[in-house]
């Protein structure tokens, strides 16, 4: 029996470290004792112990409290100046319904704005906010919208700002460290993949063997983790493709 061949190197952060916790898992499981790996498998935990401090850094980093904070307040005023613009709808002067209509159908292009990922929701912003002052001027002074676009856009800006400073010299020495901590981490993966390998050619399969049932486990997590990456990959291609089909049906 042999281990399925696995490129962790395809493994997003998360992903990789979702990995090798089912891995040690694993070993637990079956006993590295047991399974004749107690060195390497210290060497092992070692390095996740450095592995989880890196994510974790990573993460907080990503999601730190002060750019949801004003992430939330910006997702406030771009659904109030929808609201304000919608209260037009049903004006009694035609020239102000007629510029609401306009300026409705803009933004419904952008789809559901405040639901989209924070890089995704600050360059939709951004391009709205543009479209609008450039192409539908008079719209928007109909409509005394100004002063929403200025808060939206300072908003907006102050995302974008945090979001650039996440990325400081902290959190680029941590993401240095996560990726050498995945390569040491690879290194003694292979190891002890190698080893138990050995001990099943050495000793024969038997229906008892600990190295057999601990790969048919190992193989298990592989699949379960090669079919989240295809699902991501699938999900990444799907939008792509929508995407592409959009903008054909523009040009036509």
């Amino acid at each position: 029996m042999k281990v399925t061949r696995f490129n962790t190197h395809n493994l997003q952060n998360e992903e990789y470290y979702q990995f090798f916790v089912r891995f040690r898992d694993a070993i637990q499981a079956a006993g590295p004792a047991v399974l004749r790996i107690e060195e390497l498998f210290a060497v092992f935990l070692t390095l996740f112990v450095q592995l989880d401090a890196a994510y974790k850094k990573i993460i907080k980093s990503a999601f730190s409290e002060e750019i949801d904070a004003a992430d939330r307040q910006r997702d406030e005023v771009f659904r109030g100046m929808r609201e304000y613009i919608n209260s037009f709808n049903r004006h009694f002067n035609q020239a102000v319904k007629e510029a609401a209509r306009k300026i409705g159908i803009v933004a419904d292009s952008y789809g559901d704005v405040p639901n989209k990922g924070k890089s995704k929701e600050t360059a939709a912003i951004s391009d709205l906010i543009k479209t609008l002052r450039n192409e539908h001027a008079e719209d928007v002074l109909t409509l005394a919208l100004n002063s929403w676009l200025d808060e939206l856009g300072r908003l907006n800006t102050a995302v974008e700002t945090l979001m650039r400073e996440r990325f400081d010299e902290t959190t680029a020495r941590t993401t240095a460290t996560m990726r050498e901590v995945r390569l040491q981490t690879d290194e003694v993966y292979y190891k002890i993949v190698e080893r138990v390998e050995s001990f099943d050619v050495i000793e024969g399969t038997t229906e008892n063997a600990p190295w057999a049932a601990f790969m048919a486990s190992l193989n298990t997590v592989i699949d379960y983790t090669n079919n989240i990456v295809a699902q991501r990959k699938g999900v990444a291609k799907a939008k792509k493709n929508k995407a592409n089909g959009e903008e054909n049906t523009t040009e036509e």
